[in-house]
């Protein structure tokens, strides 16, 4: 039958496939974990991205706003500088004076 030096070198064999399947099991597993990590920290990367893109966007728009806002002060600014301007009086003729004066003097009356 089988000797016993060949009893221990079958087990001996075995246990060291055995030993190796159990690591390449877990690394396995520690593999897919660290897989898995890996996808999730993509996904969080791609919805920052996405975020930052929009902020961005609002930054942009927040300057356009800014400027338009420092255009109007500016010109109001200029504006308040500037004299200004005198309603010119409308001279009327003598008789339109008089009359004006008469109708003026009627209202008083009839008051």
């Amino acid at each position: 039958m089988i000797k016993k030096y060949w009893k221990i070198i079958l087990g001996i064999l075995t246990g060291i496939f055995g030993i190796l399947f159990i690591l390449s099991k877990s690394n396995s597993k520690k593999a897919n974990k660290a897989k898995k990590k890996i996808n999730d920290n993509n996904t969080t990367i791609n919805k920052l991205d996405g975020k930052l893109e929009e902020v961005k966007k609002q930054k942009v728009v927040a300057k356009k706003n800014a400027e338009t806002t420092k255009n109007k002060i500016n010109k109001t600014k200029d504006l308040k500088k500037q004299p200004i301007p005198k309603k010119s009086k409308e001279v009327k003729t003598k008789k339109e004076a008089v009359k004006s004066a008469a109708a003026n003097i009627r209202k008083r009356i009839r008051k």
